[in-house]
This record gives C-alpha cells, structure tokens and sequence, in this order.
C-alpha cells in the first residue's frame, strides 16, 4: 500500500452500483469522467516546456485527451447527450471543478514550503499530482468495468484503464528518480485523499436526491 494512499472502494462501488442501471445518472457519470480526463490532459499541457518536451509527455496528454473524448462518445449508446462541461452537467458539481485543479495548487503550495524554485516545483507537482491521480483512476476504473460488464453494458472503459495503468507505471519510473519522493508521494497522496472524499461525498449526497426524484 501506497503511504498516504486513502482508498475508497466501498464508496465507489456503491456509488457506481447506483448510476449504471439507471441511464439519466450514468450519462451524467460519463460526461463527469470525461471532464476530469479532459482536465488531467489541458494540466499535462500547462507544464510542458516550450521546447524541451519528452515524447512521453506528449503521449500522455495525448491518451488523456483522446480518453475524454472516448467518454464523451459513449453517451449516444445510452440515449444521452451534455454539450459541455458546465457544472449541472457534472455529478458533484463544484466538487467536480475543484479536484483536479485544488490539488495541483495544493501540492505546489507544499513544495513551495520546501523552498524549491518554481521550475522544478511545477515539475515535480506535474509528476506528483498525475501520479496520485493515476493511482485513484487504477482503483476506479476497474470498478466501474466490472458493473459494467455485470449489467451486460454497451459501455466499456477496458481500453481506457490498460492505458491509466501505463501511466501509473510511467510516473513510478520518474519518480524512482527523485530523491525523497517517498515522502513527496504520502504528502501529495493524502491532499488528493481529502479532496476525493470531498468529491465522492457530493457525489453520493447529489445521488441519493436524485434517485428519490426519478422514483
């Protein structure tokens, strides 16, 4: 276990349990994921180097982008459709918005404390933060899979995981690298704990008003 990796499954199984069956809740799930990937994918590109950009970096971003728009696609096979991003279109809502973006700030602000300069803090918060993320998609993901596969789903996210799981692995090499990132991961996996819980606690709260409106 990943020191300072909070894990949720039981959460996030029974959030997912109560979205895929229903349609209305399972596209606004796919159109959520889709933003969040989207995001993770424009973070990629906001640290990239004018110049001296890695082709893994350039891959990344690619993947997440193409995922986002792989989530976006899938709507249309269970009937539903979301233009955009906006924050009624989001399970979560504000909580959705401010995932991804707080922890970045968050993890910049910790390194900041450890007087490092600004380049170097926008390139470990690139890695710290994308590989925190990538260890919470390694838990959601499969989750998700599998009720999708137990309700016989025209939806699958296989292809979406095997790549998160790439990453995962990509970030483990970098940061291998990187003197005392052991404890630079339990600092920035636990910022991420904190706003996920955030995140899912919306998540479950907004559900359980929803399914009483539908019944």
């Amino acid at each position: 276990m990943i020191k300072g990796f909070v894990s949720f499954e039981k959460e996030i199984t029974e959030l997912i349990r109560q979205i895929v069956p229903e349609h209305s809740l399972h596209g606004l799930w796919l159109n959520t994921l889709s933003y969040l990937e989207n995001c993770g994918a424009r973070k990629i590109a906001s640290c990239e180097h004018p110049t001296a950009v890695k082709e893994e970096m350039l891959k990344h971003a690619a993947e997440e982008f193409r995922h986002a728009f792989y989530l976006k696609t899938q709507l249309s096979r269970i009937g539903a459709s979301y233009e955009d991003y906006r924050r009624s279109h989001l399970f979560g809502g504000w909580g959705a918005y401010h995932y991804l973006n707080t922890l970045d700030l968050r993890a910049s602000r910790y390194l900041g404390t450890l007087r490092m300069p600004p380049d170097r803090i926008k390139q470990l918060a690139y890695l710290l933060v994308t590989y925190a993320i990538e260890l919470r998609a390694g838990e959601l993901y499969p989750i998700y899979q599998a009720t999708l596969r137990q309700h016989q789903s025209k939806i699958q996210v296989q292809s979406i995981l095997l790549e998160e799981k790439e990453h995962l692995q990509e970030m483990e090499r970098e940061l291998s690298l990187v003197p005392l990132s052991p404890l630079y991961i339990e600092a920035v996996c636990g910022l991420e704990a904190l706003l996920f819980k955030r995140w899912l606690q919306m998540c479950l709260t907004e559900i359980s008003t929803k399914i009483v409106f539908i019944g």
